[in-house]
């Protein structure tokens, strides 16, 4: 069945409102989500937040297998968590303090790393003197397989990738990272918090070892809800900070035992609220069909780039594949101005900058640029009003009328 547009804006109410282009920041979420966690937090009201819980087991449970589901990975083998920054932090510092990193090594990352996922990597090199080595990028933007091969030894002890970056819109070959990551034996973190809901991942094509996502963005969840997938033979290695009742066994004065596989990263003070949000929109997500919502997404993207290109902005998207997002400047408009008059016509965007991904922008020497990112719900108007605005805002007449 073709994706129904007027399905997906019926159930989005604030498609009403605003035309929003910054689901790459947090996507509008559809009813179904807002019900769930609205019905849920009348239920804490109602009759107590740990009873509330205990009548939601079962739809808990579900959240997780939905999750699962998504990524093509077996239910026990995925923890929920408040984030996808509180994922990876859940599993690389499990890793570091189950001994992995003891003795220093290398670890391997592409130009497109996130900020959180690279700031740890500081932080253990300062503590276990390890060394961080970026991959090349080919000329159009993607990591550069050929110079992982040539990286790739006995002393690498990590590698990174991000599917799709936060600031420009290429989606890397990270297939072909997990096929040299397995061979080689050395574990592959997959960075998916932009990819999740925009384009089909499944963990057991793309070979990965550990995966992380957040909820509010593409999958329309809410904000404070992320995700963390773990295969069974590292769980089992690592020891995650932060652990409590749920995540562990106290034994007796001096012993614990860390719960199997990925319950070994959770935690029990969390909004269960958020998390059957969570379920719901990776369930609504599912039942549209990520593949039409891949179609349609790449559809706008597509048209966005060749739109602005069209009015003199500079793209900087790259890519052989591309995604939702749309990142460019134009020459003698600050971003942030540009940003300005489209919130002023009622469009929401953001802008991207150098210290969120700090490898790639600087080297490029792209301090901050727009960036646009529709998602299915979306329409061909939203994205002519976007690019009519910022030729108006080129030719400095201001915003256009309505």
């Amino acid at each position: 069945m073709p994706l129904d547009l007027n399905r997906l804006r019926a159930d989005t109410p604030g498609c009403d409102g605003v035309a929003h282009l910054n689901n790459a920041g947090s996507a509008l979420p559809p009813t179904c989500v807002v019900d769930a966690v609205v019905a849920h937090t009348l239920l804490e009201a109602s009759m107590g937040g740990y009873e509330a819980e205990a009548a939601a087991a079962e739809a808990l449970e579900a959240a997780h297998a939905s999750v699962a589901r998504l990524v093509g990975v077996d239910r026990l083998d995925v923890a929920l968590t408040q984030s996808d920054t509180a994922s990876w932090a859940k599993a690389f510092w499990g890793l570091a303090l189950g001994g992995w990193f003891t003795g220093g090594g290398r670890v391997i990352v592409d130009r497109t790393a996130y900020n959180s996922h690279y700031l740890s990597l500081l932080q253990a090199r300062d503590r276990f003197g390890i060394s961080i080595e970026a991959i090349d990028s080919t000329d159009d933007g993607s990591l550069d397989v050929d110079d992982l091969d040539r990286r790739l030894d006995g002393t690498v002890r990590l590698v990174t990738a991000t599917h799709v970056g936060t600031h420009r819109g290429l989606v890397n070959p990270v297939a072909d990272v997990g096929a040299r990551t397995r061979a080689a034996g050395v574990p592959f973190f997959l960075d998916a918090c932009q990819s999740a809901g925009q384009l089909p991942i499944d963990m057991g094509t793309i070979g990965c070892d550990v995966a992380t996502g957040t909820g509010r963005k593409f999958l329309r969840g809410p904000r404070g809800t992320g995700w963390l997938f773990v295969a069974p033979e590292w769980s089992e290695r690592m020891r995650p900070p932060g652990i409590d009742g749920v995540s562990a066994t106290w034994l007796d004065e001096n012993s614990y035992a860390l719960k199997d596989r990925a319950q070994r990263f959770e935690e029990f003070e969390t909004s269960y609220a958020a998390r059957l949000g969570l379920g719901a929109a990776v369930d609504y997500a599912l039942d549209i069909g990520i593949e039409l919502i891949a179609d349609r997404v790449n559809q706008l993207a597509e048209g966005l780039r060749r739109a602005l290109v069209a009015i003199g902005a500079d793209v900087h998207d790259g890519g052989t594949q591309r995604s939702a997002i749309v990142t460019f400047t134009v020459k003698g408009h600050d971003p942030l101005s540009i940003r300005e008059s489209l919130t002023t016509a009622g469009i929401n965007v953001s802008v991207t900058q150098a210290p969120w991904a700090r490898l790639d922008m600087e080297q490029r020497g792209v301090m901050a640029a727009v960036r646009a990112s529709p998602h299915a719900y979306n329409t061909e108007d939203e994205i002519a009003r976007l690019v009519d605005t910022v030729r108006h805002h080129i030719e400095g007449h201001g915003s256009p009328a309505g």
